[in-house]
């Protein structure tokens, strides 16, 4: 009996589902009984449900298991085919609530609503077909089932976008605390690193010798003291370096490299130095 296929053989003859084993050349597709595996047992790609259901695993990402998830798509037509990116309560649920953002702020949101639609459907006749009962019990499938049924309600877009307006302000305040938390800890010598809201942070190292930034970095305190008289002289910034690091712009904020730092941050660390 033949064992070693090319991708395309091993998928096929695990579909035909005439013999227990089989694997490719390299293993990068093998399987054994009802499953086949994709680059090893951690992922895998598809399993048997019953003799005319196979469940396919297609939440894989790159671009190898992609082909593999194709080919295995394309050898088991004969077969009801599940997917677990639409029978998976948590991937369903992550799913939607991604849709339920971008149809808070859709101009036109009859795409979004189709496609939460679609995918609540499909997971419903999952869990029908497979009398897979228990999992209408899940905290998440409640909350979706809330969220779906009031889609048909006339205002559902209306206060969709009261809720995501309210979601931003509690994510700034959740935003403001954990930064105001962050720079204390980052001033008290406590950590050395942290980043919030794209912006940087400054302080004088412990010995006073370093200009300190909240990504890492150290400035010479003398460099830093040159830097800021430049600073202070109204020159174009655009090109200035300190240290190894070259000026982007000067606005707003200050952009060095990959920093970010206010005028507040600027004024705050020429006062101590």
């Amino acid at each position: 009996m033949k064992t070693v296929f090319t991708n395309s053989e091993c998928v096929h003859t695990f579909a035909q589902r005439t013999q227990d084993n089989g694997r490719t050349s390299n293993k990068n597709i093998f399987f054994e009984g009802d499953s086949i595996y994709s680059y090893g047992y951690h992922y895998e790609l598809g399993r048997f449900l019953d003799d005319k259901t196979i469940l396919i695993n297609d939440e894989g990402y790159s671009n190898s298991t992609a082909k593999h998830i194709t080919l295995l798509v394309g050898a088991t037509t004969q077969y009801k085919q599940y997917y677990k990116t639409k029978v998976n309560i948590h991937l369903v649920h992550n799913q939607i609530m991604y849709l339920k953002k971008k149809l808070a702020k859709a101009r036109k949101p009859e795409m979004y609503i189709s496609q939460i639609y679609s995918l609540w459907n499909s997971f419903n006749e999952y869990i029908n077909d497979r009398k897979r009962n228990e999992l209408r019990k899940y905290n998440e499938y409640k909350e979706l089932l809330l969220f779906v049924d009031s889609l048909q309600e006339e205002t559902s877009i209306e206060d969709l976008r009261n809720w995501a307006k309210e979601e931003q302000k509690k994510k700034r305040e959740k935003q403001r605390k954990q930064l105001t938390k962050s720079l204390a800890k980052f001033r008290a010598y406590e950590s050395n690193y942290f980043r919030i809201g794209g912006k940087d942070y400054l302080r004088l190292s412990k010995c006073a010798q370093f200009v300190e930034t909240s990504q890492g970095v150290k400035i010479d305190v003398n460099e830093a003291k040159r830097y800021l008289k430049l600073l202070k002289s109204g020159v174009m910034m655009r090109g200035q370096r300190i240290g190894n690091y070259t000026t982007i712009s000067f606005d707003k904020l200050l952009r060095i490299g990959c920093h970010n730092i206010s005028k507040e941050q600027i004024n705050y660390i020429n006062e101590l130095i």
